[in-house]
């Protein structure tokens, strides 16, 4: 009986070890897809009592952090799925430094909630390479294997979100910004 509960110790210990290296990467991720500090929250949690419950079950086709990454969109899809769309306010997205003035600062702030505005209303698909690509800093490889598809997919929903994003950020001086 021992073995079973030094497996269990073990399950236990490599639980809290993948909730403190990816805790903070896994609520940011799906704060992107809620916009929702609390559900987002809960969801983490979520997320955390999937992983423990499937430990035993990982192939190890990636790593933790892509598979956890993986569990975590998945987890925020569902959610959306079944709430009621709202409205998404682009908060906490990134910072930008303030190297000048206040009032640089506040423009060049100004302009990335813009940006972001923008990529929010991308298709799905786009927007969520973006985010993970750009937002995240995931590399190509972690992005393929967190959306479930091919590199080469990624790079053409990447270079296809560009485009769209460039056609928005030119075309009717808008710059993406909702009505």
């Amino acid at each position: 009986m021992s073995a079973g509960r030094n497996a269990e110790t073990d399950r236990v210990e490599l639980l809290r070890e993948l909730m403190e290296a990816h805790g903070n990467e896994v609520l940011r991720v799906v704060y992107g897809y809620v916009k929702d500090r609390h559900a987002a929250e809960d969801i983490s949690q979520d997320v955390f009592v999937k992983v423990f419950d499937h430990l035993d079950s990982f192939r190890q086709e990636s790593s933790y952090r892509t598979w956890i990454v993986r569990i975590a969109i998945n987890r925020a899809k569902d959610y959306l799925r079944a709430a009621a769309r709202r409205p998404i306010s682009v908060e906490d997205l990134s910072s930008i430094a303030g190297d000048g003035s206040p009032e640089r600062t506040l423009l060049r702030r100004h302009e990335n909630d813009e940006l972001w505005n923008a990529v929010m209303d991308l298709p799905e698909m786009y927007r969520e390479a973006v985010w993970l690509f750009y937002g995240r800093g995931m590399s190509l490889e972690e992005v393929a294997d967190a959306t479930q598809v091919s590199v080469g997919s990624v790079k053409t929903r990447l270079y296809r979100a560009r485009e769209l994003l460039r056609r928005t950020w030119e075309g009717d001086g808008d710059h993406g910004r909702r009505a």
